[in-house]
């Protein structure tokens, strides 16, 4: 029997030879001459070079410079972007009409926009899903508005609408989130709630994007709507359109590269388009710090223009580096980060295959929770999972066997570089709940694949079945009635569990946080609170410290804060403060058990509330008293700092107490004080230049001596605080060099004597300054702080121009020295610490820091 010969129509031979033709225009395009060589090796030479800068960051500098500049640095980045807007107008101008769907397309979009803000805003709650990440980029946010600086303020205090930030800290991302924030909060109040309000925007913003880039790349409307159903309609992307997550403004920043790419053709791409795209790929990989791995596919989009001059892709290369640099030097920051443990070892393949599968897995889940009430499980639909597998294995059994879609994939794979890295790393599997919202950096990726694929599969299918070739636009229209049908029938369907806050149901800290947003608010406003996680409460507005810096408070620290706070200090007893961190569950962690458990054996005090039956532990909030074994007299007595030569001195009790007072070690007189507050004007001929010191010894009605030390400095042409100036190269084997503070972010302590300044470090540690002009004595006093009990024993040396000049005898804990350096010529001072035995507690403070001219 004959074999019946396939029928191929014209159109599908001159679209073979098409897409053959062109696919080997596109490899013979690729032929590279001398000019293309010299281009790569100049390439590969900028991504070597910021490769070697990287690597060799150590760790602190990494950090100090991510808070000294981080700020600046994607301010820059912003003032690029509107350079790039005002230089580019004029083009948009004139091909803005030529790129636009037809109206009726945007009227389908804006009927599928508003369906799915009725349907958020209707089920989804205005909340946080995660709360340790979103409340640390809000924290970022207000030290952006308030500081102008780069890290997440950790601990502060709210005085009068404005938040006096105590202690800063890094973060590995969120930078562009934070830099939003900080413009919003230009123009709304800065707090919790503003910043949850940012997301929905940006929601709608990149569902416009993505119809607008696909309408083009598909030359179909239809098509490009089915697509935003997709998108807009996925579970995970509905929730945190009304949190706070970054993944939200990655998706918009990706967007508005896309409908930037597609607006302007390969043909007509000019070195001022790259001033749009150069600062949107900053943003872009600041939003992620994983994301900065993404920018290969956006310079192969254009390979073409690149390959006409050989400087054009290096310069690229380089200005993407630099717009990017805060996520590159967070990444050396944050080098080797494994603070979520799991099963397998981070930056490992095992761990990349162990979240690959456990991430489809969760996907294909089918299962709702039956103890609260049907509530899905499930962070994408069952249904899109299937529908994206199939159409995935299905493009690419059209790219192998019909040469279909090759440039597209070699895009997606390289754009897929950075979802790899996520799960090679540590915090890709869906297994924790937090970071089921780690899908949404592949959700623009997804839909594009769904609505693409059931648009040639069933293209193909219906030419072979019918043995005509179907109409282009039917079979969009089918695809797009198909995608918005399923996605808002799924939705509605599921209401309920969107209603329950599904996904993060489970999350005792979302409830924990709702829960005392209410019960502080009834609180006094000026009150301050210790927590585990103390960001936290400041993006809420309210002051906030740890309980490991509450520990480290001095009698006469506490004493001040009881006086600021009217006596309203409370200790706030949550999740974290129960148990131990089991770092095999793959769940972050701050338990503070241990801390707690001793302020409540150090302090007397009383428990206002507990809610023992909400969360499954008992959520307690404990009123701080007064420190048990301290006189109650002490702890209600305050000196304050200096100002104007006037010392305040404010007692909470009607006795009263006297005082023998001493400036820079010389007595002065007595001074009884007999009202709550009594001010002390010092002896002007008493103050020197530079650092002094008074002193306060004073007598108790209950027979204690209470004593304090107030330090400050007076400002001359001849002297200058060593912690005022500039740190320039440091290195550091533990945590990082603390200005005025221990390098735990505590006072300054030597034998239990207090110091206002200084430089907290620890062994083995070399800082390095540049003096802005000769001095001739460096003063400072020397030892291991009161925090390393377990120190075995330091050296100080002080170094200039590469010369010693002071090595101090080897000091153990409980022990200080005064030391006068001659630092005459010198332009290049370097402090270093060498620890003689273990490093271990070895905290060493150079208190007290100064230089002086003679």
């Amino acid at each position: 029997m004959k074999k019946k010969e396939k029928t191929v129509t014209v159109e599908e031979k001159i679209e073979q030879k098409s897409v053959t033709t062109s696919l080997r225009e596109w490899v013979a395009s690729l032929s590279l001459g001398k000019p293309q060589a010299v281009m790569l090796a100049t390439t590969v030479a900028v991504l070597v070079a910021a490769f070697l800068i990287f690597n060799n960051l150590s760790v602190s500098y990494a950090r100090r410079w991510d808070i000294d500049w981080g700020y600046y640095a994607i301010l820059s980045t912003f003032v690029l972007f509107i350079a790039g807007v005002v230089v580019n107008v004029p083009f948009i101008a004139k091909h803005i009409r030529e790129f636009l769907p037809s109206g009726k397309a945007f009227c389908g979009l804006a009927i599928l926009m508003i369906i799915f803000s009725v349907f958020v805003f209707g089920n989804i709650s205005n909340t946080h899903r995660v709360l340790s990440d979103e409340t640390s980029w809000e924290s970022m946010g207000l030290q952006m508005y308030f500081q102008h600086t780069g890290g997440i303020c950790n601990e502060g205090v709210w005085t009068d609408g404005v938040l006096d930030c105590k202690s800063e800290v890094n973060n590995f991302k969120g930078k562009a989130l934070g830099f939003v924030y900080s413009l919003v909060f230009n123009f709304m109040e800065p707090t919790r709630d503003t910043a949850l309000k940012v997301n929905y925007p940006f929601y709608l913003l990149s569902l416009l994007a993505f119809f607008l880039a696909l309408s083009k790349w598909f030359r179909s409307d239809k098509l490009a709507l089915a697509a935003v159903a997709f998108l807009g309609g996925m579970p995970i992307y509905l929730l945190q359109s009304r949190s706070a997550s970054t993944e939200v403004l990655y998706i918009c920043l990706l967007t508005f590269l896309m409908a930037w790419y597609a607006f302007v053709p390969a043909n007509k791409v000019t070195w001022k388009h790259f001033l749009l795209t150069v600062p949107l790929l900053g943003f872009f990989a600041q939003t992620r710090q994983e994301t900065v791995f993404a920018f290969i596919p956006f310079a192969l989009y254009y390979y073409r223009y690149f390959l006409e001059k050989p400087y054009r892709l290096p310069a690229f290369v380089a200005a993407v580096i630099a717009v990017s640099w805060p996520s590159v030097n967070n990444m050396a920051a944050y080098r080797g980060y494994d603070f979520q443990g799991g099963e397998h070892a981070a930056h490992s393949f095992d761990n990349l295959w162990f979240n690959l599968k456990t991430n489809i897995q969760t996907m294909m889940n089918l299962d709702v929770d039956p103890a609260f009430g049907g509530i899905m499980v499930n962070p994408f639909y069952t249904t899109f999972t299937v529908i994206l597998l199939v159409a995935t294995v299905w493009l690419l059994l059209r790219m192998v066997v019909f040469r279909r879609y090759v440039r597209g994939f070699i895009l997606g794979i390289f754009f897929c570089l950075q979802i790899f890295v996520i799960m090679f790393n540590v915090s890709g599997t869906f297994t924790i709940d937090i970071n089921q919202r780690y899908v949404l950096v592949a959700l623009p990726l997804f839909a594009l694949l769904m609505a693409l694929g059931l648009y040639d599969a069933l293209l193909f299918a219906g030419s072979r079945l019918f043995k005509s070739k179907m109409q282009r636009d039917a079979v969009a229209g089918i695809v797009m009635v198909f995608a918005c049908l399923l996605s808002l029938g799924l939705m509605f369907y599921h209401a309920p569990s969107y209603k329950s806050n599904m996904l993060y149901y489970k999350n005792k800290l979302l409830g924990e946080e709702d829960f005392l947003n209410t019960e502080l608010a009834k609180l006094p406003e000026n009150s301050i609170y210790i927590y585990a996680r103390p960001w936290q409460m400041l993006a809420q507005g309210h002051s906030a410290f740890s309980e490991r810096t509450f520990e480290g408070w001095s009698t006469d620290v506490f004493a001040s804060w009881m006086q600021k706070s009217g006596g309203n200090i409370y200790l706030v007893r949550g999740q974290d403060g129960y148990g131990k961190v089991n770092r095999d569950s793959r769940v972050v962690g701050f338990k503070t058990t241990d801390q707690i458990d001793k302020i409540l054996d150090s302090y007397k005090h009383e428990r206002i509330l507990v809610d023992a039956k909400r969360f499954g532990y008992p959520l307690v909030i404990y009123k701080i008293i007064s420190k048990k074994g301290v006189s109650q007299y002490a702890q209600n007595f305050m000196v304050s700092d200096e100002s104007e030569g006037i010392i305040v001195l404010n007692k909470r009790f009607p006795e009263s107490i006297a005082c023998d007072y001493s400036l820079n070690g010389e007595k002065q007189g007595e001074m009884l004080v007999t009202v709550p507050s009594d001010s002390l004007r010092m002896d002007s001929t008493k103050i020197h230049p530079g650092m002094n010191r008074a002193m306060f010894v004073c007598s108790m009605p209950d027979g204690d001596t209470s004593v304090v030390y107030r330090d400050f400095f007076r400002e001359s042409e001849n002297v200058v605080l060593l912690s005022s100036l500039k740190m320039g190269r440091f290195s550091q084997e533990w945590g990082d060099p603390q200005m005025n503070e221990s390098v735990e972010h505590h006072t300054l302590t030597l034998d239990g004597e207090p110091f206002r300044y200084g430089i907290g470090s620890h062994a083995n540690s070399s800082i390095d300054f540049t003096l802005p002009r000769g001095f001739d004595v460096l003063h400072a006093v020397i030892g291991l702080d009161d925090e390393s009990a377990c120190g075995d024993g330091v050296y100080f040396i002080v170094s200039g121009d590469g010369r010693e000049i002071l090595r101090s005898k080897r000091l153990y804990s409980m022990e200080k020295q005064a030391i006068d350096v001659d630092v005459k010529g010198v332009r290049q001072l370097n402090l270093s610490i060498d620890m003689a035995g273990e490093k271990n507690c070895d905290h060493g403070d150079w208190a007290n820091a100064w230089l002086e001219a003679r």
